[in-house]
């Protein structure tokens, strides 16, 4: 275990959950916000934001998963989790990246996004 491990734990949960709050607010406000809210949703320095929280997030996802030597075909619950992270972008970009939010594509990221959430915590797919 190297010596940055439990700091690198804690910044990933931070920027896990910072990621989370933004899309979700986004989404939030493109499906039950006013024009007002659509453009702040659509803003490029909010933008940016998100851009650099989800590039700080792989930063210290690679590092953890590197540091602590998993591997996604050993290590099924990982494989599953990147997949899902994998369709979570697809569909998170597919939802928010025409001038309204796509409800399915919406819904179908925050499903995707709790799984991938789900096996970071626990670390197995299926119970048992």
């Amino acid at each position: 275990m190297t010596w940055f491990y439990s700091q690198m734990v804690d910044w990933h949960v931070l920027l896990a959950w910072c990621s989370v709050a933004i899309f979700f607010t986004r989404g939030l406000m493109f499906q039950f916000g006013a024009p007002r809210l659509q453009e702040i949703a659509k803003d490029a320095r909010l933008l940016v934001l998100v851009f650099g929280v989800n590039a700080c997030l792989v930063v210290t996802g690679l590092s953890l998963w590197v540091s602590l030597g998993y591997n996604p075909v050993r290590d099924t619950w990982l494989g599953i989790k990147l997949i899902a992270l994998v369709g979570y972008m697809v569909c998170g970009h597919w939802a928010m990246s025409q001038a309204r939010l796509h409800l399915l594509g919406y819904l179908t990221a925050l499903a995707l996004l709790a799984l991938a959430m789900d096996l970071s915590i626990n670390r197995q797919f299926l119970p048992g």
